[in-house]
């Protein structure tokens, strides 16, 4: 795999769940682990049913579309319970989706939240269906060791997953694009989008 792929991470903004009823997503574009190449932005219903669709046309509607060889997520939810069809965003945008997780989602936890939503078995069945969450160890490009929880869709072996996770990750173990699109993602906390 070569050294200078490109690489969107994909996380949303900081809301306030009181005052917001949507959330700006954004994706960042970045190749190899250094160089931010495009910023993206779709917005997306704090927990609506619309992300995937969302995402998927942000990615595909980029010039950056052709060239991505993987999306990263920080979690197949986003605006609290708008759940990521990680199968679907990967066949519709021909691209490996994987997420990086920073740790084991209580099971017990997410079905009570879920339950005070109208189509929560909607919902529920969409996480089932996302793939088994694994542990990865791989060295980043600094040099430390790092230990991730992913899951993944359309990587077919672990080296390729340690390979792209070691391309795009500096000095920490999350991959830049994600990390990136996080913390610009936490500056817009006190934004309102009603």
């Amino acid at each position: 795999m070569k050294e200078n792929i490109r690489t969107i991470g994909i996380d949303d903004a900081a809301f306030d769940r009181a005052k917001s009823t949507k959330t700006f997503v954004f994706g960042i574009i970045v190749r190899g682990y250094n160089l931010v190449e495009g910023v993206l932005r779709t917005e997306i219903s704090i927990d609506g049913i619309e992300a995937t669709k969302r995402i998927t046309s942000m990615i595909v509607k980029s010039k950056y579309h052709e060239q991505l060889r993987a999306i990263f997520l920080r979690s197949s939810t986003i605006a609290a319970f708008n759940i990521i069809d990680m199968n679907m965003l990967s066949k519709t945008t021909s691209i490996p989706v994987i997420t990086v997780l920073s740790e084991m989602p209580d099971e017990n936890d997410v079905k009570k939240a879920l339950s005070n939503l109208p189509d929560w078995e909607n919902r529920l069945e969409i996480l089932n269906r996302n793939p088994p969450i694994e542990k990865i160890r791989y060295i980043n490009k600094e040099g430390r060791e790092c230990e991730v929880l992913i899951q993944q869709v359309g990587l077919s072996s672990k080296s390729d997953i340690k390979n792209i996770l070691q391309i795009s990750s500096y000095s920490s173990c999350i991959p830049e694009c994600l990390r990136l699109a996080d913390k610009i993602g936490q500056s817009f906390k006190d934004y309102i989008i009603k």
